[in-house]
């Protein structure tokens, strides 16, 4: 249920699990083209699709990866078109074979080329036909990213909008200013990573055009503080006080805690009732600063809630930046839940697959703090925001609660 941000650590993680494979498959490659029937290749294909973590059916699939290795480059398409229902450890054997089996004989350029311009494939593999028509042809790379700004595969779409940023970055060093402008729109109406967006909306304001970030990344800046509960020790990040007891059985909040300085239940002897306070950010990257309204609070945790709506039901994705050990719920269902302590913050942090209906919506935020009192410790904030299961942003048509 709950997923890291694929643009930090995951890329970190893959790669290491890239050298791992190509290693141990370098040991077990075949110096011949001599390919299996049809039905031996699905079997093959079947047996790696199957081996799971710690181990699970590595040698199973490590014989198979030898055997497919030899299959001649027109099969290339065969293996990239199994990653489509793969696991992710899966694809990372199915990638490698494919990269080997594209060497055995003429490079299959066309049949790389069809595959990646179907969008209907996974985008996993189309990305995985990219590389390797890249590394076959270094020159093909601007070709292929042309028109990429829309791609569903998200790698291939941050390398296409890379590549029009470097672009309106020369542009704007010429007098054609409008043009710059242009390709800069272009990167904030079809970007996905928050990076590229900043450096586009910070270009445009150099130019001219003010483009408020938060509302172009969906970030949710207005919500019902609820708190302080007690956290201490850190002890408190499993218990669950009123506000998460009773949206996880009622899906919102009571109509009377969301109210300012409604009294709700505190939930334990030492603080029997707490109050609901507004928080409204003004911060340009979306940034919620939770410090001033509970006055620097140390060793708690407060809730924060919000309604909005959306015009039609969509699988969406819930993205939080926290700087502090926090939880995320959704319409009733928690979809996150990252005990961490000033580990550092970053938008879209934490990610968590979650379903939005159509009309009223509601998300609640659970935000810890613990008691450390180094001056880098004081932080306590977060960044709400969700998308499509693309990266496009999720703008909400309007804040129900708390009301403008």
């Amino acid at each position: 249920m709950f997923r890291q941000n694929e643009y930090a650590s995951g890329e970190m993680l893959r790669s290491i699990a890239f050298s791992l494979l190509a290693i141990g498959l370098a040991c077990f490659r075949l110096n011949t083209t001599q390919a299996q029937d049809a039905p031996s290749l699905l079997a093959d294909l079947a047996v790696i699709k199957q081996v799971g973590p710690d181990a699970a059916g590595f040698e199973a699939a490590t014989l198979a990866a030898k055997r497919l290795s030899a299959e001649p480059s027109s099969s290339v398409a065969s293996l990239l078109a199994s990653m489509t229902d793969a696991s992710p450890l899966a694809k990372n054997w199915l990638r490698i074979v494919a990269a080997d089996v594209a060497d055995n004989g003429n490079f299959p350029s066309d049949i790389l080329l069809a595959f990646f311009s179907d969008r209907s494939q996974d985008t996993d593999a189309r990305h995985a036909a990219y590389q390797m028509l890249v590394v076959h042809d270094p020159s093909s790379k601007a070709k292929l990213l042309a028109g990429a700004t829309d791609d569903p595969s998200l790698p291939i779409r941050h390398q296409s909008i890379a590549m029009i940023l470097d672009e309106a970055n020369q542009v704007k060093e010429t007098d054609d200013k409008d043009r710059a402008k242009e390709l800069f729109r272009l990167v904030v109406s079809q970007g996905r990573n928050p990076d590229q967006l900043q450096a586009a909306v910070k270009a445009l304001d150099v130019l001219g055009e003010k483009i408020e970030l938060a509302d172009e990344l969906g970030l949710i800046r207005r919500y019902w503080a609820i708190g302080t509960y007690e956290n201490t020790n850190s002890g408190n990040f499993a218990t669950a006080y009123p506000p998460e007891k009773v949206y996880a059985e009622k899906g919102r909040l009571p109509e009377a805690w969301l109210a300012a300085n409604a009294v709700i239940p505190g939930g334990l002897e030492s603080k029997k009732t707490v109050n609901t306070k507004l928080v409204v950010s003004d911060d340009s990257f979306g940034v919620v600063n939770i410090n001033p309204t509970f006055e620097n609070a140390k060793d708690v945790i407060a809730y924060c809630y919000v309604e909005f709506t959306v015009p039609e039901a969509i699988e969406a994705v819930a993205k939080l930046g926290s700087i502090t050990a926090s939880k995320v719920w959704v319409n009733g269902k928690e979809v996150m839940a990252n005990e961490v302590y000033h580990s550092g913050s970053r938008i879209d942090q934490y990610i968590g697959d979650c379903q939005l209906v159509p009309g009223v919506n509601s998300a609640l935020i659970k935000i810890c703090q613990n008691a450390q009192t180094e001056p880098w410790a004081q932080d306590w904030q977060f960044q709400f925001r969700f998308s499509d299961q693309f990266g496009a942003a999720i703008k909400p048509a309007a804040i129900v609660q708390p009301a403008p």
